[in-house]
Parts: C-alpha cells; sequence; structure tokens
C-alpha cells in the first residue's frame, strides 16, 4: 500500500514539467503585425514617426524672400563748420537732403561784408555787391563728401566765429532690424533688399552688410542693411519695411522641410540606398536614389523653431 502511494506521487512530479511546457494561451484582440513595408516606427523622445511611406525627390524651382523692418541710422557721419568769422547770409538746405562735394549747403560773408550789406538799401544792395566784389565775397560753404544733412544748426542772417558747426552730413544711412517671419535659410553679407517709408511708401534699395541671430530665437536675426541709392528723402531715426531677397534656384533638388531630420545643426534624409556585399555586421552602399521615407513630427513646431 505505502509503494503504490509513492509511485503515484512520483508520477505526478514528472508529470508537471510537462505540463508547464504546453501552449500559451492566446490573446484575444491583438493586432495583426503590419507588413515590414508599411510598419512604422515612432521616436516618443521627439514624436517623429517613420511612415514607410516611399516619396521621390522632385526638382524644381525655389525662392526665399523674407519680411525685414526697422529704423534708419546715421553713419560715418562729419561736421562742417564755419571757416572764419561772419554770418550766415543764406542757407540752401533742407533736413535729410543728399548732397555731394558740388553742393553749396550754404553762403557765409564776413562781419565787415555783413556790416556794408546791412547798411545799404534793398534797392542798392546788388550794386553794393557788385561794386566791392573783390573785396568783400560771399563764401560757398560745400560738403567734403557725399551723403545725407543729418543736422543744421545754423540760420539765415545768423552770425557765427570761425569753427562753429554748421552742419552734420552722413556718408552712411544703416537700417537697423530684424525679419518679421521665421527664416529657415541661412543668411549671407551682400544680400539686397527693398525697404520703403512705412509713411510716404518711398523706396530705397539696400544690401545686408551684418546679421546677428537674436538670442533664443532660430529663424530671427538683428540685420544691419546698408541704403545703396542715397539720395533726398531717406528720413533719419523713422521706420522702413521691405523684403529681403535671401535667394532662389530653379532646376533643383526639393524635398518638404518635414521630412528633414536635424541633430547637432545637421540635417540629414533617409534615402534609399542600393547595397552591395553585405557580412553580418557590414554593408557596402554603392549609391542613393531619389526615394526616401516620409517623416511625420507630431509636435507642433514654434515661430522660434522649438517644440
Amino acid at each position: 500500500m505505502k509503494r503504490k502511494i509513492l509511485n503515484s506521487a512520483a508520477a505526478l512530479l514528472l508529470a508537471a514539467p510537462a505540463m508547464a511546457a504546453g501552449p500559451l494561451p492566446t490573446i484575444k484582440n491583438q493586432a495583426p503585425a503590419l507588413p515590414a513595408q508599411t510598419r512604422a516606427s515612432a521616436c516618443p523622445a521627439t514624436g517623429t514617426e517613420i511612415t514607410g511611406t516611399e516619396r521621390e525627390i522632385r526638382t524644381g524651382s525655389i525662392e526665399v524672400y523674407t519680411p525685414v523692418t526697422g529704423v534708419t541710422t546715421a553713419q560715418e557721419t562729419y561736421d562742417v563748420f564755419a571757416p572764419f568769422d561772419g554770418r550766415v547770409e543764406e542757407v540752401h538746405v533742407e533736413l535729410f537732403n543728399f548732397v555731394t562735394p558740388q553742393t553749396t549747403l550754404g553762403r557765409i560773408v564776413s562781419k565787415e561784408m555783413a556790416a556794408l550789406l546791412d547798411s545799404t538799401t534793398e534797392g542798392g544792395r546788388k550794386q553794393t555787391e557788385r561794386r566791392w566784389q573783390d573785396v568783400y565775397k560771399y563764401y560757398d560753404i560745400k560738403p567734403e563728401a557725399q551723403g545725407v544733412v543729418t543736422n543744421i544748426y545754423t540760420s539765415q542772417k545768423t552770425p557765427v566765429y570761425k569753427g562753429d558747426r554748421l552742419f552734420t552730413v552722413a556718408k552712411k544711412v544703416i537700417l537697423i532690424g530684424k525679419n518679421t517671419a521665421p527664416l529657415y535659410s541661412k543668411l549671407a553679407t551682400e544680400m539686397t533688399a527693398d525697404i520703403q517709408h512705412y509713411r510716404t511708401a518711398e523706396k530705397f534699395k539696400t544690401r545686408l552688410t551684418n546679421f546677428i541671430r537674436l538670442k533664443d530665437s532660430v529663424y530671427y536675426n538683428r540685420l544691419w542693411l546698408e541704403v545703396l541709392d542715397l539720395r533726398t528723402g531717406i528720413r533719419i531715426g523713422e521706420q522702413f519695411d521691405g523684403s529681403l531677397f535671401v535667394g532662389s534656384k530653379t532646376g533643383t533638388r526639393l524635398v518638404p522641410r518635414k521630412n528633414l531630420l536635424e541633430k547637432n545643426g545637421k540635417k540629414y534624409l533617409l534615402l534609399e540606398v542600393e547595397t552591395g556585399l553585405i557580412t553580418e555586421e557590414e554593408a557596402e552602399i554603392n549609391q542613393t536614389s531619389n526615394h526616401y521615407l516620409e517623416i511625420k513630427d507630431h509636435l507642433k513646431e514654434t515661430e522660434d523653431g522649438k517644440k
């Protein structure tokens, strides 16, 4: 009797491993695996998803402009001084006039000539000027270089002393501003922009001389634009708006920007490749094709480039 009980216990112990190795129960409502060519791969950290949809690089044209706004400033200014003690008889320019070395800013006479003119009646002034022209002359005040008149410190019939400042002229006018919409292309000096006064709509051509990326703004830059066609009408310290031409190309390869992967300032595209010899660890890449895998980004991008 005792031997039968032991034999039964041994049979149960031997049967246990066989029962544990049996088939697992099936899980209901399990989604079937996607085919390899359409299976998506997602990166939860960035929200980027490789959809598996194949696209082709297209050939076309691209043109990039960015809106800009800013305020004009006077650069490389110089002053025009009175050459001697006397009186400014005439002022021939107004504020923001464009002048050259041939432009007469005003006319000045000596103290003696001023006293003589004051003692002469209006009708006899011309005659006095002709009679004393060899002794008393009008002196024309002219700028040393072309530019825009930014300040006038004198007026008609104003006594002056030698060295008094009469005018200020700016050799250059620089628009200091920024782009007002996200710019995804790189900037370079010598790019051109057409700007116009926000009230008068008068237009001027400018050239990009410098730029600095704004702090914490990937797509916005501080811009310095030099006015190329200086002329009367460019106002200093007022707002100008315009459009900066960044570049254009025809017959170039294009893909949607959202399909680029960015890492450490570099951009990547998931291109189809043709392979040659392959081992368990390495594969030979012979060439790439015009086909790439579409990318979807589930995180919304803000205007400063953040997500």
